[in-house]
């Protein structure tokens, strides 16, 4: 019976890493084909040039970008959990950063890194409500500092349509998801069960149903309209209670997201050989990442590299040499981290049940179990 029961695990984790195998191989392909189809419509000989003046250091600096982001953001969930009474390490934090971003990668419109990040932290032995609750408080701290960004750098932001060109359409778009997803965010803040009203409105409906199929639960608007309200009391806690932690929070954010721009910053200076205000370059690079993530293709493969390089090659007025940069920018942050995610997520091994209450009424790691390699 064992036996039978270790082949049958044996049988469904090696079915799992097969559907993941294809996942990532079908990410890799349409990533490289949309790219190779986008080429078409830019100088070539531009796009070679700018590839022969490239060094190493314009994929080496993509791909550190990403990797300090990772430690910036473990350290901002090892300081929020603290405020909830968890006591989360380092190293969970850390696995669950880049693990969260490699199942983006894969993933239409890179949705699927959130999801997988709850999983994560309630396998780990940690309340899901929390977790929830804290990943999506920290969907609300990126989209503040997202506007306040957009908000210092406006009247720059407005001069920069003129010079953008076609790109300007897309800042437009970005501008306007901006305003709509803030007032999407104060409202469950405000009035959640205005959000909860109108999600059972939906529910019957065409729009409900496809949403009650994607995800895979019929009755999807009462549960959404409970964390609705659970999300408002876990940030309102923050903000009477842990206010310091959210500017804190705020500060870290901005610079993860000041690092995760420079990666692209780099290599489009040093090709262009224009030296683009940052502030301008910040609220562009935003509004692109903002547009560029509903499409549904893995990773936002595609969209991503079209969005940049139509916005930046008006910026610079080089538009083959800024598509170049784009190029080597997703060759760093993005395939280099798929395979840097696949490779913790294959090899790391995930413990179950390891978080427990201690004597002090904080919930934390038992140190007698620590994560080994897989095998």
């Amino acid at each position: 019976m064992s036996d039978m029961k270790g082949h049958n695990g044996g049988t469904e984790t090696s079915s799992a890493s097969s559907h993941l195998g294809r996942k990532i191989l079908i990410a890799v392909i349409a990533g490289l084909s949309i790219n190779i189809l986008l080429s078409l419509f830019y100088d070539f000989n531009q796009i070679l040039s700018a590839l022969k003046r490239a060094t190493y250091l314009e994929i080496l600096v993509p791909f550190l970008s990403i990797f300090a982001a990772y430690l910036i953001d473990s350290l901002r969930y090892c300081l929020i959990f603290r405020h909830f009474g968890v006591k989360l390490s380092f190293r969970d934090a850390f696995y669950n950063n880049v693990t969260g971003l490699f199942f983006s990668n894969i993933t239409p419109s890179s949705a699927g890194g959130q999801p997988f990040q709850v999983y994560h932290f309630s396998r780990l032995g940690l309340e899901s409500s929390t977790s929830t609750n804290i990943i999506f408080s920290r969907l609300m701290v990126m989209n503040i500092m997202q506007f306040i960004v957009i908000l210092l750098s406006l009247k720059q932001g407005i001069a920069l349509l003129s010079s953008s060109g076609n790109g300007s359409y897309i800042l437009v778009a970005g501008m306007a998801t901006t305003a709509i997803l803030t007032l999407m965010l104060v409202l469950v803040f405000i009035k959640p069960t205005a959000a909860g009203t109108f999600a059972r409105r939906i529910e019957g409906n065409r729009f409900g149903r496809l949403i009650g199929r994607l995800a895979k639960n019929e009755k999807w608007a009462e549960r959404f309209s409970n964390w609705t309200v659970e999300l408002r009391d876990s940030f309102r806690f923050l903000w009477a209670h842990r206010v310091y932690a959210l500017l804190v929070d705020l500060l870290l954010f901005a610079c993860d997201q000041v690092i995760w721009a420079y990666g692209l910053y780099y290599p489009l200076c040093h090709l262009s050989g224009e030296t683009l205000p940052f502030l301008d370059f910040l609220f562009a690079f935003i509004l692109c990442g903002l547009v560029s993530a509903y499409i549904p293709t893995p990773g936002s493969s595609g969209s991503v590299e079209a969005s940049y390089g139509l916005v930046l090659g008006g910026m610079t007025g080089a538009s083959g040499t800024a598509l170049s940069a784009v190029f080597l920018w997703r060759f760093g942050s993005y395939y280099l981290h798929l395979l840097f995610g696949g490779l913790v997520y294959f090899f790391a091994h995930i413990d179950s049940k390891v978080y427990h209450k201690q004597p002090d009424g904080t919930v934390a790691r038992d140190r007698r179990i620590w994560p080994p390699l897989k095998g």
